[in-house]
């Protein structure tokens, strides 16, 4: 073929493809472009292992969409992988609506858009959706401006909302806050699980059968523990004096599991009711000055951003570190669970078993002391019955000042006190 004549098609292909590029909506191929995680390679879903932090726009700020934009690196230093949004539409009639106390369709695509430079998605609470909803052009009005997929509390409508979401580029994915035995082929990539925010006593005696269902669950989980319309577990298990380490247990719980983890906004400090977010520090945006802050609180109250982001020991800090071990630890994301039963001293302990545990690839064990009290534990023998050589745990992690191994034949673990290792000889 002649050289100008191959010239000639490489100039009319360029040009074809432009007038495709031109034609359809930039940001319907959001989710596509280079910065996303995954992006031009071969690895696994962003959603097989996430953290996914649930916002109601009208209490994380005042200010809505943009608030919550403005506060998108604090959203990620929880390790968030995707932002859900609830509450957004100004009432249940109207599902293609944005409620314009939170902002405006272009807040969400800036919002969308500044997200994905960090590598989270968005994702829409849609409820279950009145009858007579037209379900396709509701899904593709929210999917054509990049959003990352929907959780839903219908059966059918979680079916169809995955066929529909299945022709997205992007792995969109739906959330069923439902029954998985009614669900149907095409099953949600991820099941709400809130067995745990059902749990209104801190004892080993009512986690434990509730944590070794989650393990022993074959589906692909998303746990919370807290929620809309659910008391929130600050004050549902709190006990006015522990309320910090206590909160410090349920998170381990939270984020250790095999499962994905649901963090809803606020629980990371230990907030115990729906108010506003308490920040208690000014935002400065990146064109203005500063301004007050959006939900301001008192400098020395324990319950707020400010006080918590400055205390190492802190709640939040905690579930920085816990989020940080959920992304980076292979046996926390993939290694079988295996429940030990010390209810009689109210310790909930479990042991994350790798596939050919060796020195190299040891266990992790995860030992919660749910009491007021210091507890003296012995794990020589659970050790033995699951034939796991080891005789001292090298810390991982710990929610107390503590410092140095634990070994297998007596240990200590203070009151309210969560400790993570590695099971080594």
């Amino acid at each position: 073929m002649p050289i100008n004549r191959i010239k000639a098609l490489l100039v009319l292909s360029l040009a074809c493809l432009l007038t495709f590029a031109a034609s359809a909506p930039a940001i319907a191929q959001m989710l596509a472009r280079p910065g996303w995680a995954g992006f031009g390679e071969k690895s696994e879903a962003w959603w097989k292992h996430p953290i996914v932090y649930e916002i109601d726009p009208h209490g994380f700020s005042s200010e809505g969409l943009k608030g919550i934009a403005q506060r998108l690196d604090y959203i990620h230093s929880l390790g968030a992988d995707a932002i859900l949004l609830t509450h957004i539409e100004p009432d249940e009639a109207h599902p293609q609506a944005l409620d314009p106390a939170i902002g405006t369709l272009d807040d969400l695509d800036d919002l969308s858009r500044t997200a994905s430079s960090r590598n989270m998605r968005i994702l829409l609470d849609l409820g279950t959706l009145p009858a007579g909803t037209d379900l396709n052009s509701l899904a593709r009005l929210w999917l054509n401006r990049g959003l990352a997929g929907f959780r839903i509390a219908n059966p059918q409508q979680a079916d169809e909302l995955r066929k529909i979401a299945g022709s997205y580029i992007g792995e969109r994915i739906i959330i069923g806050d439902l029954d998985p035995a009614a669900t149907g082929r095409q099953q949600p990539q991820l099941l709400l699980d809130a067995s745990l925010a059902k749990v209104s006593q801190l004892s080993a005696a009512a986690l434990r059968p509730v944590i070794e269902a989650i393990q022993s669950n074959p589906n692909s989980l998303l746990l919370a523990t807290d929620g809309p319309g659910i008391a929130r577990s600050a004050a549902r298990l709190g006990d006015g004096r522990h309320n910090f380490d206590i909160a410090k247990v349920l998170a381990a719980a939270l984020l250790t599991n095999r499962a994905s983890s649901l963090i809803y906004y606020g629980q990371e400090i230990g907030l115990a009711s729906d108010a506003p977010m308490p920040w208690g520090t000014p935002v400065v945006p990146a064109a203005a000055g500063a301004r007050k802050p959006a939900h301001p609180a008192p400098a020395n109250d324990p319950v707020s951003v400010a006080a918590q982001e400055s205390d190492h020991a802190s709640l939040l800090n905690w579930y920085r570190q816990l989020s940080a071990l959920h992304h980076s630890n292979r046996t926390l994301s993939s290694a079988p669970s295996i429940m030990l039963n010390h209810d009689d001293q109210n310790v909930l302990a479990w042991v994350r078993r790798p596939e050919g545990a060796s020195l190299k690839n040891p266990p992790l064990v995860v030992i919660c002391n749910l009491s007021a009290q210091p507890v003296h534990l012995s794990l020589k023998d659970d050790m033995q019955k699951l034939h796991l050589r080891g005789n001292f745990l090298r810390t991982v992690i710990r929610s107390d000042k503590g410092m140095g191994p634990m070994t297998l034949d007596s240990m200590t673990i203070p009151a309210f006190t969560v400790y993570i290792g590695e099971l080594k000889y």
